[in-house]
């Protein structure tokens, strides 16, 4: 049975988590919570991937080369937080990276499925059929990835981290 952990951050970086014995810990310093990119956060040490999505890497590179979305999927994901207090919990691991594999919202709203929706990642992996409807959607309407030629993971472009 996977361990649940809730990961808490606001902007300004106040943190919690839980052990294993559900003790919830409040660290002495206030880690420091980072956008890594568009599927990624950072919450002091701890590296949470976003489950079920794959966005764009910063060496990315769509158009034969001449647009390049990771650092504009990075700043997506940092204008859907706007601020406001993320909250990740811990739905899977990934074992190539050894990274949690979490859902992570901003006050109500789901990041992945606001990602997916603006067509700043693709939806993959075994938790990828969470979010193929708002795939469908953005790519028909084609939204950022999907309005330039972009090679997604289920096309041979190998994600960063495997779900």
């Amino acid at each position: 049975m996977w361990r649940l952990i809730v990961l808490t951050c606001f902007w300004s970086c106040a943190a919690l988590g839980q052990t294993d014995n559900d003790t919830i810990v409040r660290p002495t310093s206030k880690p420091r919570f980072q956008v890594v990119d568009g599927d990624t956060v950072r919450f002091g040490s701890q590296v949470v991937r976003l489950f079920g999505i794959d966005a764009p890497k910063q060496g990315l590179t769509c158009d034969d080369g001449q647009w390049k979305p990771g650092p504009l999927a990075r700043k997506a994901l940092e204008d859907f937080i706007a601020g406001r207090p993320v909250i990740c919990k811990q739905v899977d691991f990934d074992a190539g990276t050894k990274r949690p594999l979490a859902q992570c919202f901003a006050g109500d709203d789901d990041l992945q499925a606001l990602m997916v929706s603006a067509g700043w990642a693709w939806s993959v992996g075994r938790y990828g059929e969470r979010y193929a409807p708002e795939e469908r959607e953005a790519a028909g309407r084609k939204l950022g990835v999907h309005g330039h030629r972009c090679v997604p993971p289920s096309e041979g472009r190998a994600p960063v981290a495997r779900q």
